[in-house]
């Protein structure tokens, strides 16, 4: 793990909010910490349900991410902690009876789908969206309504995870969740600056750009709100 991310992995308020530029691992971050809390005994009875705007996409992004991460963790006794079934996207681990599912929500048929999921064990607990940026704000509220009712387990408890890289300031995502204070929300930005397992060939990529391209660096390697000439960056 990288060290600016143990508060956020920490986090239990309802919405946990992970912007940052290009190469800042906030992704693989999440999917570790996922694989780890979900093997945990502590937290049986937990699911997570993994969201995109594009359902064919999770396969090489967030599938892949959650899989890496599980192999990570568990090494040549992969197969005896989780059943991960490539097919339909769906992970089990053996262990604790917890479950991954992935969606996605561009059609009103997709979104009806999110409202009947539901688990052999435990409830739906967590949420993470990735590119969060990509759905509406009545999308989420959609799958804000699905976290409710009493957990059986005290130490269980609802999370929204969303993670993205930053477009326009004007977008909602920041007018919601960034510009007013709320106990329930926790925010955090990282930048490919913090990470350590970054290469140094990229690293020098992005110290380039800061020379021959300063707006385009500010947005897409520091991650920070932004427009460029009309262009939503």
């Amino acid at each position: 793990f990288n060290q600016c991310f143990k508060e956020a992995n920490e986090c239990k308020k309802r919405y946990r909010v992970l912007m940052g530029g290009a190469g800042s691992g906030k992704s693989v971050n999440v999917a570790q910490d996922f694989v780890l809390k979900l093997m945990d005994e502590g937290y049986v009875g937990a699911n997570l349900l993994v969201v995109r705007k594009v359902e064919q996409s999770h396969r090489s992004s967030t599938f892949a991410e959650l899989t890496g991460a599980a192999m990570r963790a568990c090494g040549s006794r992969l197969d005896k902690i989780w059943e991960i079934k490539e097919s339909n996207m769906q992970m089990r681990c053996r262990t604790t009876g917890c479950r991954i599912v992935f969606c996605g929500f561009n059609d009103s048929r997709q979104r009806e789908k999110v409202k009947s999921i539901n688990f052999p064990e435990g409830k739906l607990t967590w949420i993470w969206i990735e590119e969060a940026t990509e759905i509406s704000e009545a999308d989420l509220e959609i799958l804000d309504d699905r976290l409710r009712g009493e957990l059986s387990n005290p130490n269980l408890f609802y999370q929204i995870t969303m993670t993205f890289n930053p477009v326009s300031g004007r977008h909602w995502l920041k007018k919601r969740y960034f510009d007013v204070v709320s106990d329930d929300v926790y925010t955090h930005h990282s930048t490919y600056l913090s990470n350590r397992f970054i290469d140094e060939m990229f690293h020098r990529r992005m110290e380039q750009r800061k020379i021959f391209d300063p707006e385009g660096y500010r947005v897409y390697a520091l991650g920070e709100w932004g427009e460029q000439e009309g262009l939503i960056l």
